[in-house]
């Protein structure tokens, strides 16, 4: 999952449902995901350019992965909100999921929660990118540096 300023990818729908008091914990959010902070992809993409290797492939993200547990304690402390620490129990999200699945074929919309939703939220998605690192760069910001450089460009003036 790559994020940033002004992306309007996954991780800012997560950050903006946080932010504006939407959110909802399902699970126990202990699973960690890999994320790639944007300002650090163009620097790896530029480091590419300037140390050419070849034609390779890598998987890029920075580490280390962060928990849902970990992303939501830095929206808190980043924008000093207090955010419930309320945990939907996993079983009872997807239960929900699969009524608005349901109902979702009942009556052709569709929802924003799904069962699919609720799965791709509660699993842990890990990629291995040490290649990146063994090729020899190092990214110029940390991965909290990069969620707290988002948060202050997209949310900062709404909790001031």
């Amino acid at each position: 999952m790559v994020f940033g300023e002004e992306n309007r990818g996954n991780v800012y729908n997560l950050l903006n449902q946080i932010v504006t008091g939407r959110f909802l914990m399902v699970g126990d959010g202990k699973n960690r995901k890999s994320m790639a902070y944007v300002g650090n992809l163009v620097s790896f993409i530029r480091y590419l350019v300037e140390h050419p290797d070849g034609c390779q492939v890598f998987n890029y993200a920075d580490k280390p992965d962060l928990s849902t547990n970990e992303i939501i304690n830095t929206v808190s402390e980043s924008l000093d909100l207090d955010i419930p620490d309320f945990h939907v129990p996993y079983w009872l999200g997807l239960a929900g999921g699969y009524t608005f699945d349901a109902l979702s074929k009942l009556t052709g919309r569709k929802y924003p929660i799904s069962s699919v939703r609720v799965k791709k939220f509660c699993a842990t998605t890990r990629f291995d990118a040490g290649k990146v690192s063994r090729n020899g760069f190092e990214p110029p910001y940390s991965i909290d540096e990069g969620l707290e450089r988002t948060l202050k460009y997209e949310f900062k003036e709404q909790h001031q």
